[in-house]
């Protein structure tokens, strides 16, 4: 009894030296518009700004038309839409405690990677970058994809650089055997690829399809082959645990949590899960544009868009 009563407090003051440790209630991840804060003891209201930390004491206020995303000390998110003054320790209290701290290792790296100086040099950094992935033969219309990925999810974005004048696509499925398996059509650069479609899922042998994307109507213009397999999850993935107990911190369809999602998904090197999460970010989110460009910089960084023209 003695030994069980010691393992709790040992829980307690590590869960206590945790949040300490942290120094903050919350980070702001994502603001847009004219948002403010002000510190405990003090009159002035100050612009909010990404990366910065906010305690018990502390109040937000939200402009009109602003959002703001909010990650707490343990991970649990919190998004800000309505215009309005909030109180940080109201906004704490809401959430429920979590001993789990995965999300804000994440998220921390997220608001790394989005500090002004941060992307300044990523960009300096990744501006003569062609192509950090191997893409095999390229074709005239660049997929952004590698050109051969693994990925998690069944179901996926495929995207790619939209061709001038082109009014319709083609997307052709092909098998292990070169045979054709399903083609599809899309008036839009992108296409939704569900692995586990029933009319898709018989077909497939061993999880894994070759897509190519071509202009409909001038198969000349076309992408090269890339190879998508869906990971067995029967092979015990090295990622399984951490990414599970990420989506329970992460319960909740937000953009903020699929930025956070998409973090990890590259992290683990699932390219085409860690785009798509970014994809429903920015549709959850459409006005706000730190999504469109974490989305952005992770294409640059990863080699999938082109160098644009100078």
């Amino acid at each position: 009894m003695k030994k069980k009563i010691s393992f709790m407090l040992a829980g307690l003051l590590l869960f206590g030296y945790v949040a300490l440790a942290q120094g903050y209630t919350f980070r702001i991840m994502v603001t847009k518009g004219d948002n403010k804060v002000k510190t405990a003891g003090s009159s002035d209201w100050q612009a909010a700004r990404i990366g910065g930390k906010l305690n018990d004491g502390d109040e937000i206020m939200i402009a009109e038309g602003g959002y703001m995303g909010l990650v707490h000390a343990s991970g649990k998110t919190k998004e800000l839409k309505s215009a309005g003054t909030y109180k940080v320790s109201d906004l704490s209290s809401e959430l429920s405690a979590a001993s789990a701290n995965i999300a804000s290792k994440y998220a921390d790296y997220v608001i790394s990677k989005m500090s002004p100086e941060e992307r300044e040099a990523n960009r300096r950094k990744y501006a003569s970058v062609t192509g950090a992935v191997s893409r095999g033969t390229e074709g005239t219309i660049n997929l952004y994809m590698p050109s051969s990925v693994t990925v998690y999810n069944p179901k996926v974005v495929l995207r790619w650089e939209p061709v001038e004048n082109a009014s319709a696509y083609e997307i052709k499925l092909k098998d292990l055997f070169e045979q054709t398996i399903m083609v599809a059509e899309s008036d839009k650069p992108y296409y939704v690829l569900d692995l586990q479609d029933p009319k898709l899922r018989e077909k497939v042998v061993e999880g894994l399809v070759i897509i190519n994307v071509s202009v409909k109507g001038n198969e000349d213009v076309k992408s090269g082959d890339a190879a998508i397999e869906l990971a067995s999850k029967d092979e015990g993935l090295p990622y399984e645990v951490d990414l599970q107990e990420l989506k329970a911190n992460l319960n909740e369809d937000s953009a903020i949590n699929s930025i956070i999602l998409a973090e990890f998904y590259e992290e683990n090197n699932l390219l085409l899960d860690a785009l798509t999460a970014y994809e429903h970010a920015i549709k959850l989110e459409p006005d706000v544009e730190f999504y469109k460009q974490a989305y952005e910089d992770f294409l640059m960084r990863q080699g999938l868009k082109k160098k644009e023209a100078q």
